[in-house]
């Protein structure tokens, strides 16, 4: 087996050697990337399931490392964290014979087959549901439906306590003098700092957007965003200032600074008034609070099943989970409910249907948008797994319908949503994650011009909803 392994490996070098993709026409080119991906899928498979056979050993030991992972780090040239995780998939593969032929055969990627082959040994009975969403789905949805899969497996509250006790934020500095950071812990805790992030990012691109300068990407705005706390907390001069902050709804407990003097001269005190979470809207003179202009708090929405929340415990198929960050205990539920705070948005299924309800405006109302964000916590594009600046799009123009039908509407991305728009692309005909296709596909819906265009799918669960807490606009 080795000798073969060598002499193919001598002809990829061959090849490689005289390889010269200027000679390429792009589509020939595409081509490549897609066979070169499968030859490194199966080559990554191989190689996993080699290391993980030869950690039953102990040459590592015989040659001075301190593990198996440490001796193929060094050996394959990889990080040690990659390394622990090539050979804990290599294990679970090797166990695993079902997904491991697929991965073998090239039709799974090496970080495919860990989300894969994690989720099945939490479930063994999910190999063929995983392996399709591989197939079809982004590797963030791949996580996402990995991580329900080990949720519907695992004690709630036991994998709650071994996510606390693994709590980290490390940080680093990487090869090009960069700062880098890698945050680990609660889906709630997730939520609590993007909701932080969120409004200061869209009001920084409002204020740069008002002063013409170039449009920033949202990983930068958040960036900013983030920096803009800090320089805030420790006194440096920035974009805006802790009453902004305040105006955003980022203090709660904090009333908007003193309008200028009667006089006219502004006032440099900064004065803030501290109520209490139960105390009305302050009255004290003075007090005064500017219109919001663009960037109200993030809401965060809860998903969870009606019986799991009076049971207290999901059982398999229920859904407990803070929308886009994952499946969480009914606990953290049951706490967040509990603050009262007006931008934890609540949505119940087996509740009262909102699927058809419609009205005459043009864009939709606040029970809709909240059904929406349920049934579409990323774009609806198949394999787009972006959650950031959604469009609600409607299907049918509103200027044919003049109605805002909840069955008539989607979610999609900027990139998206801009396709349909200026290239006439369009999601297939149902409901949730579909294939977005170009309009020259068969499955477009002006192709079954005359059909329902409104998909036949069933509604399923999602079809069934509530909204139990909180305010939706």
């Amino acid at each position: 087996m080795c000798n073969e392994l060598v002499a193919l490996r001598q002809s990829i070098a061959t090849y490689a050697g005289g390889f010269d993709a200027r000679l390429l026409t792009p589509g020939e080119a595409s081509e490549v990337v897609q066979v070169c991906a499968q030859i490194e899928a199966s080559a990554a498979s191989i190689k996993a399931l080699a290391a993980a056979r030869a950690a039953e050993g102990k040459e590592w030991q015989a040659r001075g490392y301190r593990s198996p992972a440490d001796q193929m780090a060094h050996e394959a040239g990889m990080s040690p964290s990659a390394a622990r995780r090539t050979l804990d998939t290599g294990r679970r593969l090797s166990e695993q014979p079902g997904v491991a032929a697929v991965a073998l055969a090239g039709e799974l990627s090496l970080e495919q087959a860990t989300a894969v082959s994690d989720g099945v040994a939490a479930d063994p009975g999910s190999a063929g549901e995983l392996i399709d969403k591989a197939k079809h789905a982004s590797l963030p949805e791949l996580n996402e439906e990995v991580a329900k899969v080990k949720a519907a497996r695992t004690d709630p509250e036991e994998r709650h306590r071994a996510r606390q006790a693994k709590r980290a934020f490390r940080r680093w500095t990487d090869r090009d003098g960069a700062c880098q950071a890698h945050l680990y812990g609660h889906p709630e805790d997730g939520a609590r700092v993007w909701r932080m992030l969120d409004p200061i990012r869209r009001r920084l691109n409002a204020l740069r957007r008002q002063a013409g300068l170039p449009n920033d990407t949202l990983d930068a705005l958040d960036y900013d965003a983030l920096m803009t706390m800090a320089d805030i907390a420790t006194g440096n001069n920035t974009e805006l200032t802790l009453s902004d902050l305040i105006e955003l709804g980022l203090f709660p407990q904090c009333e908007h600074p003193r309008p200028p003097t009667p006089t006219g001269e502004p006032d440099d005190h900064l004065d803030l008034f501290v109520d209490s979470p139960t105390d009305p809207p302050s009255t004290k003179p003075g007090a005064a609070r500017v219109k919001r202009l663009a960037g109200s708090p993030l809401r965060v929405m809860v998903r969870v099943d009606l019986d799991a929340l009076l049971r207290g415990v999901p059982i398999e198929g229920e859904l407990c989970e803070i929308a886009g960050y994952g499946p969480v205990p009914v606990s953290v539920v049951e706490d967040l409910l509990a603050t009262e705070n007006p931008f934890i948005i609540g949505v119940l299924t087996k509740a009262e249907a909102v699927v058809g309800v419609y009205h005459h405006g043009r864009h939709p109302n606040a029970c809709q948008r909240s059904a929406l964000d349920f049934l579409y916590p990323t774009c609806a594009a198949q394999g787009c797994p972006s959650n950031a600046g959604l469009q609600y799009d409607h299907r049918e123009d509103y200027a044919k319908t003049k109605i805002t039908a909840f069955d008539l509407l989607d979610r999609l991305c900027a990139h998206h949503h801009r396709l349909k728009t200026n290239q006439g692309w369009a999601l297939v005909n149902g409901r949730g994650k579909r294939p977005f296709v170009p309009p020259n596909d068969p499955r477009h819906p002006h192709a079954s011009r005359g059909q329902d265009r409104t998909g036949t799918a069933p509604p399923g669960p999602v079809a069934d909803l509530a909204l139990f807490t909180g305010r939706a606009d």
